[in-house]
This record gives structure tokens, sequence and C-alpha cells, in this order.
């Protein structure tokens, strides 16, 4: 529909209690006009709630097992690889407006490199190799080359043990953000616009203790100093979403995230769960203390590196020269989870959990013709399957924690279930990340990585609309993540696929 326009902000990881306390601080009065305007309600996000998934559910309205993407890395045998736009088979919003006609721009949604497919711009996000590679068309890097030079892709904090110094480069990776996504669009003039900013994510998993809501005031000078730099960070992500408006000028602005945020309480060991219950079994010649000996030594030596300030500058040069892609893949599958399947005897093992993001409950039955080393005939997939159930549900009970397990089929559906984890679970609400490193005297426990990452996903984020477009402040209290591509389409009076999981949500749109 000609003349209309639409500008998506995406601020992955805001709940509905970080965004009102932060405005009853005072840090957001932009947001907070909005919200006082606009209709607000929280969005229920994918199981599990991770930012890869759970940004291309929201694109295309479908559910994981429609588009194929389940984590932001996919099983590959007994390791893992970084998703990427070539893997997503169900077509995105921008794509279907492409085709009928609008002009769209897609800025640093996570699963979107390489670039591309869109009438209009994309700068894809995390896991871009560089900012050399995020642009389309490519055409566009010959007017941009200065501002492309100072963009980050990405801001990733586990190289990171200086609070304030994150905090500072995350101010400075946003505002490249907005003004490139500015720059563009009054450039190109597109109709609607998409853009997301990933940094509260990478703040909120560092950072949640001093972010808290329910936390008490600061104890000492250094925790005030941070406090007090987080308030700018705020104030200064508030201003560039009110920056982005004023460019833009839309009809109607969509305010949302991916997920939640929230504390963690510990780690649930999914491996060790599986060997204390006999689906799982190391080599008969190694010892478990022996593992666990060496894994913390070396997370000793990755603490003393990073206080060190070592780490940082490998860190720098390391991205300079990788890219943050490889960062990404060498960060998960060797540096904190993937090694640890090196111990498993794959000839007595029946099931497993692997390197996905800590968000992600899952076990894989070690299947016989699927994975490299599989045992159970595919006759006795359902038996170890309901084992594997079993497991789980005893584990949570003996450490009275509640844990909900799904087969696959129960949370997912579509043409790529078979790709989904053969069982799924939440521990606690999602109050303890998932780990399959082996080495630890029981399922549940403290990892190295809870101290350095007391955040952790949630199930609900926020949706908000606002503008002259907007037809009520009034509708439901809660959405779904499918629900934004459907109000997105009604609103330029585009038809809504039928495989949709999704629908138009009540109150925004006459």
């Amino acid at each position: 529909m000609e003349g209309r326009r639409l500008l998506v902000i995406g601020l992955d990881g805001f709940s509905p209690e970080l965004l009102r306390a932060l405005i009853n601080e005072g840090h957001m009065p932009n947001l907070a006009s909005l919200l006082e305007d606009g209709f607000f309600c929280k969005l229920r996000s994918t199981l599990p709630p991770n930012s890869c998934p759970a940004w291309l559910c929201m694109a295309t309205g479908r559910n994981p097992g429609k588009i194929g993407v389940f984590d932001i890395l996919y099983k590959d045998g007994y390791s893992v690889r970084p998703v990427s736009s070539e893997m997503l088979r169900a077509e995105p919003v921008w794509t279907t407006l492409s085709k009928a006609g609008f002009k769209v721009g897609v800025v640093n949604v996570p699963g979107t490199y390489p670039p591309g497919g869109v009438r209009g711009f994309m700068v894809s996000g995390m896991l871009t190799p560089s900012s050399r590679e995020c642009l389309y068309p490519r055409r566009l890097k010959v007017v941009l080359r200065s501002l492309l030079k100072r963009y980050c892709i990405d801001l990733i904090p586990w190289g990171y043990f200086d609070e304030l110094s994150l905090i500072r480069d995350a101010i400075s990776v946003s505002r490249g953000r907005a003004e490139l996504a500015i720059r563009l669009s009054r450039l190109l003039g597109p109709d609607f616009l998409f853009v997301v900013f990933t940094t509260p994510d990478r703040l909120l998993h560092l950072l949640w203790n001093y972010i808290d809501p329910s936390r008490d005031d600061p104890r000492d000078s250094r925790e005030r100093a941070i406090k007090e730099a987080l308030g700018r960070y705020w104030r200064e992500l508030d201003a560039m979403v009110q920056a982005l408006i004023d460019a833009f000028k839309p009809g109607l602005t969509l305010v949302v995230s991916d997920h939640g945020f929230g504390p963690k309480e510990g780690t649930f060991f999914v491996n060790e769960c599986l060997r204390a219950g006999g689906l799982l079994d190391l080599k008969r010649e190694l010892r478990t203390h022996v593992i666990g000996s060496m894994s913390r030594l070396l997370v000793a030596l990755y603490n003393a590196l990073g206080e060190a300030g070592v780490l940082q500058a490998l860190y720098s040069a390391a991205a300079s020269a990788l890219g943050f892609r490889r960062l990404w893949d060498y960060a998960h599958r060797y540096l904190i989870l993937d090694k640890s399947l090196r111990h498993v005897d794959w000839s007595v093992t029946y099931a497993f959990g692997c390197a996905h993001t800590p968000s992600f409950g899952h076990v894989y039955v070690n299947l016989a013709g699927r994975e490299p080393s599989g045992v159970v005939p595919p006759s006795r997939y359902e038996e170890v399957r309901e084992a594997i159930v079993g497991c789980l549900l005893d584990a949570g009970e003996e450490h009275e924690l509640r844990v909900r397990v799904y087969k696959r089929e129960e949370v997912y559906s579509g043409p790529f279930v078979h790709l989904a984890p053969d069982v799924v679970f939440e521990p606690d609400g999602y109050s303890y990340e998932v780990s399959p490193s082996v080495g630890h005297s029981s399922p549940i426990g403290t990892y190295w990585a809870d101290l350095r990452s007391p955040g952790m996903h949630k199930l609900y984020g926020i949706f908000l609309a606002h503008g002259p477009d907007l037809a009520s402040r009034n509708g439901p209290s809660e959405a779904n993540i499918y629900d934004v591509m459907p109000t997105i389409l009604a609103y330029y009076c585009l038809p809504v696929p039928g495989d949709v999981d999704g629908g138009v949500i009540k109150g925004v749109l006459s």
C-alpha cells in the first residue's frame, strides 16, 4: 500500500520488567513516551528463547520446525557449526515485502549472513565474518567506505574483564548501528526498516548483577561507577531509538525483543545427567575427576589472562585476523563446550547433548544411520527417547528442580522437525544454563561460566506499537513472537500465508 512506512526496532533481550524499571529510573524518556501513547504487551518467545531462531521466527511468522533453525548453531555430527541465512527454509517478511514492490531495509538481524534477497538494502548481523562482507548491495560500499571502516558487526563480551570498557564499547557499537541505519535510510528511502540492537543482550549476560531491577543500591565506588556507566548506555540507546524514528518518520513503529532476561541460578550438566542414568558412558581409561581438574586448570588460566589484560589484546587481534564468525565458531566449539565429547565412548552411548548455546536444553539419540557412531537402531528410537525423558525428570525431582521435558514433535511442527533435537527440555523456567561438559560430581552445579555470565534468557520479551497509524491502545496482554510478521503484512494490506503460525495482533491495526 503506497505511502505506508513501518519501522521495527529490536532491543535484544529486553523484558517487560527491565523496560519498566529503566523508564522508572528515568533512563529511557523517549520509550516512556512511546509506552504512554502506544500499545504495549509482553511477547512470548520461541522454545528455546534463543536470539537466532527467535528473530528469524519473528520475521517469518513460523516456528523453528518450519524454518529449519533451532539455535544459533546447528548440529553437524557430534560437533556444531554456525547457522547462516542460506539455511533459512521459510520466506522472511522483508522478502515478501520486496516481492510485493516495497523497498526495504534490514540492519543487524541475527541469522542474515550472507546478506541479500531484498529490494533495498541489508546489513547482516552476528556471525558475519567482517564489515567488508556485511552489506548488500555491494555497490553501496563505495559510498559508505569511511563509515564501514568504523562499523563493528558485534560485541563479543567474553573477552572483556573490565566492565567499564565493555559498556563503553557497547555504546560505540550501538552508535555505529544507528548511524549506518539512518544513513542508508536517507540514501535509499525504504518503506520498511528493521533494525536490531544486540548490545543489550551482551550487557545483560555479563552485567545482570548490576542491572537486575530487584537489586539493591550499589555498595561501593566500583559498583556505583558501573551503575552510572550503564545509565549512560541506556540513555544513549533510548536516544538512538528516537533518532531512528525522527529520521524514518514511520506511520507505525514497533519496538520488539526476541526474549527477556533474568538471573541464572546455575548449570544443568546434561551429559552428566545422561551418564548417571546409564545412557552415556566415557572411555574406560579416563577418570571424571581428571577431566574436571583439567577443565578447572584451563578456567584458571583463562581468568588469569583476562585479569592481566592479555585476553582482551588477544581477542582484539583475533577479531581482526579471523572475523566475528570464526570467533563465535571457535568459542562455542573449542573454548567452552565441544571438546567435552571427545571423552565419550560412543560404542555404549545411547544419548548425548552437544555444543548448543546455554539456553538450549536438548538431547539427541545416538541413532544408527544418522550419527557418525550411532548405536541405537531405529526400532529402539522411541524406547530410548522415553528413557531420556525419564532421566531428565528424575534428575529434576532428585535436585528439587522443576524440569519440563518435551519430545520434539510436541513443541515443533513442520517439514524440518527432523532437524531438531530428539528431546528438548526447560530447566526451572530457564534459570539454569545447559552444558554438555563432563567431569562434574553432579548433574546440577556451578560452572565457571556462571561466574562470568549471571544473566540468562527468559521466555517473555516486549512488543510496543506507536504512531499515527496505530488503531488503538487496547489489545491483548500477551502476544506470540509469530504474530509480528502477520501484523506487518496486514499493515501493508498483504495476505498472510496459510502456513504462518501467528495472527494479526488485535488493536494495532484497524
